[in-house]
């Protein structure tokens, strides 16, 4: 599954999230290129979506 994040513009922003979905004890790859987070397992979504606000981004599904 992949999660559209616009608002990732640099490293910053993804080590950002990189962490917060870490805490949280979600796998996922966050990239830069692709302004996106991606993660295997659908049943994770909600908390995918939580942890990437945390953060303070705004995730797109």
């Amino acid at each position: 599954m992949k999660v559209t994040v616009p608002d990732i513009s640099c490293s910053h922003c993804v080590m950002a999230i990189q962490k917060s979905l870490l805490v949280n004890g979600l796998n996922a790859q966050v990239s830069l290129i692709e302004k996106a987070v991606s993660f295997k397992e659908e049943k994770d979504l909600e908390k995918v979506l939580d942890a990437i606000r945390k953060a303070g981004y705004t995730p797109q599904v």
